[in-house]
């Protein structure tokens, strides 16, 4: 992986502050995307930017825990990702995120794997790579249940 993998995506513009979110697997449905209506001309009912930031945080702690728990065999029942991101002002370049508060509710099998759940839950804050892509403060949180 002399290269790495790559990610492409082309966002075209449909009307003002508007456009598709357009990837080159044809499989995958279009998302529209659009500024959020906190913002001047802001579009309501439509995903922005700034979902998809928190989406793409949220959806590789998913599939990172995933992966670790298939890894340790710890009976995995079902994972909830629940994320929250802040927008607050930069020091020297207007907004950013501030901080993404993150809780996963994890639910097991049965008791006896919950050390390896909660190991899981430390492997993914070390291999989550959306958030090893980041300097945003990430908080994570994490209940387990037995089911």
């Amino acid at each position: 992986m002399a290269e790495g993998h790559k990610y492409h995506v082309k966002i075209e513009m449909i009307e003002d502050r508007v456009g598709n979110f357009i990837l080159d697997d044809k499989e995958k449905p279009l998302i529209k995307i659009a500024t959020p209506p906190e913002f001047k001309g802001g579009k309501p009912g439509i995903h922005s930017p700034e979902d998809l930031f928190v989406g793409a945080l949220a959806g590789c702690k998913l599939t990172t825990y995933c992966a670790m728990a298939e890894k340790l065999d710890i009976g995995l029942v079902g994972l909830t990702v629940d994320a929250t991101g802040v927008l607050g002002p930069a020091e020297d370049r207007g907004m950013m995120f501030t901080k993404v508060d993150v809780h996963l509710e994890i639910r097991i099998e049965d008791e006896e794997n919950r050390k390896a759940a909660e190991k899981c839950v430390d492997l993914t804050k070390k291999y989550c790579l959306i958030t090893n892509s980041l300097k945003t403060t990430i908080n994570l949180t994490y209940d387990i249940k037995t089911a």
